[in-house]
């Protein structure tokens, strides 16, 4: 009987011993990961000045990127019209709306480092 319970106490510690534990989440936001990187993406640039708020909406993967800390890189912004078809480049990051709301797959964060005009733009 003691085999037993020796048997079954060796088994528990196994049991424990080998679980993964948890996997680190990843960070959301323009401080978080890397999810992906943009390298010339066609599509329409929509800034504001006063509220230094940017937004990129691609016109072949239809996500929206919000630009982080828009008003530093204003200044790229500004020569483009609104609505007007760019090509970006930068990093995205996952928006930390995503984590509460799933409709909001689409939501990423961009810190653009390239923007240019589309010189063969539909």
């Amino acid at each position: 009987m003691r085999r037993f319970y020796k048997f079954i106490f060796v088994f528990i510690v196994l049991v424990f011993s080998l679980q993964p534990g948890c996997k680190k989440q990843p960070k959301c936001g323009c401080d978080g990961d890397v999810r992906f990187s943009l390298v010339e993406t066609r599509g329409t640039i929509m800034y504001d000045t006063v509220t230094s708020y940017a937004q990129f909406q691609t016109s072949d993967v239809f996500s929206t990127f919000e630009i982080c800390d828009a008003g530093s890189v204003m200044d790229m912004l500004t020569p483009f019209d609104q609505n007007e078809t760019v090509l970006v480049s930068g990093d995205a990051y996952d928006d930390c709306y995503k984590m509460v709301n799933p409709y909001a797959y689409a939501n990423y964060m961009l810190r653009l480092t390239e923007i240019k005009k589309d010189q063969f733009g539909i």
